[in-house]
């Protein structure tokens, strides 16, 4: 569904319980609520299921780094990239003749960075580094030496935004070419809905919204937007 379905939904339901209605501007505030819970509560959970890892596919990114991003092993993610959750960090590299080499970068707290860094076992070099996190987006490598390779992390969903014009002040005119649209599946936006409505102390089912889609294909609901 697009904002203008989704919208109409939300404030159907805040005026059937609340006896109000919501501004644009408002539901755009309720509904990135919404989908960040819904993020919060999927990410921790992020590779158990084929089913979640499906619903945060939209939000997986990567940044590729090269010897002049990683001074003194520092990687730094752009802050453009909007990242949340760290999901692996890979380095690269290949031997005169060979085919290119993908290392995984293993991730260590504090209290396991001495004890990898003087290991005899299983020694941290250039082609076997080891990986600290020290902010978010910010990763340092062991040993601290320009590297080549690539950070994959889930990114932030983007806000929504219901752009429109408004009739005779009342009658909103959804704008569809300049809105925002949920990057979510449609499999997920209900609950990203469903979620919103929560955050302002209205609860609700999914068939509750199965229900309102069929009434408002029946009835041509439109509220008070236009498409």
């Amino acid at each position: 569904m697009n904002l203008s379905d989704g919208y109409q939904f939300l404030n159907f339901w805040i005026n059937k319980e609340q006896g109000a209605f919501y501004t644009m501007q408002e539901l755009d505030l309720i509904v990135d609520r919404g989908q960040m819970t819904l993020y919060s509560n999927l990410q921790p959970r992020y590779a158990t299921s084929q089913r979640i890892k499906d619903s945060l596919a939209p939000f997986r990114a990567t940044y590729e780094f090269g010897p002049s991003d990683t001074v003194s092993g520092y990687i730094s993610v752009p802050s453009n990239l909007n990242y949340l959750d760290l999901l692996d960090v890979r380095i690269t590299y290949t031997i005169s003749g060979r085919s290119t080499r993908y290392v995984p970068v293993p991730m260590v707290n504090e209290n396991e960075r001495s004890d990898r860094l003087n290991s005899q076992i299983d020694p941290v070099t250039i082609t076997s580094p080891i990986g600290e996190m020290t902010a978010p987006g910010f990763i340092r490598l062991w040993p601290t030496e320009a590297n080549t390779g690539v950070v994959t992390f889930l990114r932030r969903p983007v806000a929504p935004y219901f752009a429109y014009t408004t009739i005779s002040a009342r009658v909103i005119v959804y704008d569809a070419a300049n809105s925002v649209q949920l990057e979510w599946s449609e499999k997920d936006q209900n609950m990203v809905y469903i979620l919103a409505l929560q955050s302002i102390g209205i609860n609700i089912s999914e068939a509750d919204i199965i229900q309102w889609s069929e009434t408002k294909g029946g009835q041509n609901f439109q509220g008070n937007i236009r498409t």
